[in-house]
């Protein structure tokens, strides 16, 4: 399935990765990591920007320890030699809990999101339009690597209204959420197309899950899917939109 002119995202890749990044790094392109920190022998992992499959040359390296309480070393290798660390002496993640990974490339700095909150920015050291590999290693299990270009709207073509998913989760067996539990709705109001995220709990009968939105003038398809890791579609929904000008 095609995603007009995104780079198609990297399912269920095995660690330790490597990819390439087509066209390299751009000013405002936003790369989404999805997967879960697992208890493992290491008590580290680390997600590599970088030139080439070698890893002399990092324009930025991003390494969550935990260590001494938890915390985050950021820094650059060039040539083979690092640069000075820059430390956050705090810890976004969680062992064996899922998380989002966000880098937003922008003109002077990466912006790193976690779990859709800023956690931190790192000054570009190197041009960053070096980069055209992304690497990830140690203790962390993905679920997919996803890639959303920038976003430049013809005028008149922007949405007139938000886009909301919302993941409604209910006992099995029953017709409506347990009232007791309260439906999971996302926080951010917009989200970047193409989306993925997990399903929490997976898929069982009565479980429903609603996406609404609006379809831009100039669309001729959307759709959804339904995933199980690392195999092929089990479920789309396509819709295509035909329109007609005097």
């Amino acid at each position: 399935m095609a995603f007009g002119g995104a780079q198609p995202p990297y399912l269920s890749p095995v660690i330790p990765f490597t990819g390439v990044i087509q066209g390299g790094l751009q000013d405002g392109l936003q790369i989404t990591i999805n997967g879960t920190v697992i208890y493992s022998n290491g008590n580290r992992f680390a997600v590599n920007f970088q030139t080439g499959h070698s890893d002399n040359d990092i324009a930025f390296h991003f390494n969550p320890r935990f260590e001494e309480g938890g915390y985050v070393v950021c820094n650059t290798k060039q040539k083979g030699s690092w640069g000075a660390e820059e430390r956050k002496m705090q810890m976004p993640f969680q062992r064996g809990c899922p998380f989002e990974l966000c880098f937003l490339v922008q003109s002077s700095e990466f912006k790193v999101m976690v779990n859709k909150n800023l956690f931190m920015q790192y000054a570009h050291r190197v041009p960053f339009h070096r980069v055209n590999t992304i690497c990830v290693t140690g203790a962390v299990q993905l679920s997919y690597i996803s890639f959303q270009p920038p976003r430049i709207w013809p005028a008149g073509s922007a949405p007139i209204t938000q886009t909301i998913i919302h993941t409604v989760q209910s006992t099995p067996g029953q017709m409506f959420p347990n009232p007791m539990i309260p439906p999971m709705a996302y926080p951010n109001p917009t989200y970047p197309i193409p989306f993925f995220t997990s399903i929490p709990g997976g898929l069982y009968p009565s479980k429903s899950i609603m996406v609404s939105g609006t379809i831009l003038p100039s669309a001729q398809r959307c759709g959804s899917c339904v995933k199980a890791p690392a195999s092929s579609w089990l479920w789309m929904a396509s819709t295509c939109v035909n329109t007609t000008t005097a």
